[in-house]
């Protein structure tokens, strides 16, 4: 009797971590003795299955693009156009240089016909500085393009399109209005002309062989009114400080 009385009154003073560990001394023996026993060891075989059936493929639907001759509208009546109707365009590869195969937008703004030389004087459509293109040469921009022909009132010019005339701008004369929607093909827009050299451009654009001389003496007549100006001028300065007053005391 007294030795179960004193076990008793030692498990009563035993702490809480001795009653974990004893806990988990009792749960590993277990353990122990279920893997002892085979516990784990054996797999119950499955029996075989029948293969299922493959999923049956989608119905085959008609082509839905057509035939050709059905776009036929589309091409008619293109939709990126203002007027529906077809425009003719110039295909242009790359990689062929710079200014290689370039639209001719350009705008003639005079022409000078002489008997040593004959060329055009364009200026870009989108505004710039204007150059002088001789016959036979090509414009900055556009080398496709060569001056073919110089004509009183209009430039020849010849490229991968064909021959393209630019008519020359009449000074004084207010833009052209806006081309029709019907119209073939478009014309680029017109710029006014560059103010400084206008009487000479003017003179130039009305030159034929046969009016050479004229341009000459005109030429001539501008030179010497300049002179002429510049010689009053310096008269008008060297005289003026030998002026007196009209009115005071005489010095």
């Amino acid at each position: 009797m007294s030795g179960g009385q004193g076990f008793a009154h030692s498990l009563g003073r035993a702490r809480a971590s001795t009653w974990l560990l004893a806990a988990a001394c009792a749960w590993a023996l277990l353990l122990w003795l279920a893997a002892a026993l085979g516990m784990g060891t054996r797999i119950a075989a499955v029996a075989a299955q029948a293969p299922g059936a493959l999923p049956a493929p989608p119905a085959v639907v008609g082509e839905r693009i057509g035939p050709l001759g059905q776009y036929a509208e589309a091409a008619s009546r293109p939709l990126f156009t203002q007027d529906r109707r077809p425009r003719a365009f110039l295909a242009v590869a790359q990689g062929e240089g710079e200014g290689s195969g370039a639209a001719l937008d350009f705008v003639l703004t005079g022409v000078l016909i002489s008997p040593q030389v004959r060329l055009a004087i364009l200026q870009p459509s989108g505004g710039g500085d204007s150059q002088r293109v001789r016959e036979g040469a090509a414009p900055e921009g556009a080398a496709d393009w060569r001056l073919l022909e110089v004509q009183p009132r209009r430039a020849l010019f010849e490229g991968p399109g064909g021959q393209l005339a630019l008519e020359l701008r009449a000074f004084g004369v207010a833009g052209s209005a806006e081309p029709r929607a019907d119209a073939g093909t478009s014309r680029p827009m017109v710029l006014p002309p560059p103010q400084p050299d206008a009487p000479q451009v003017q003179a130039a654009r009305e030159a034929t062989p046969d009016d050479a001389r004229r341009i000459d003496d005109i030429r001539r007549r501008i030179e010497a009114r300049r002179a002429q100006l510049r010689q009053q001028n310096q008269d008008a300065g060297d005289g003026g400080g030998r002026l007196r007053p009209l009115s005071g005391p005489a010095r």
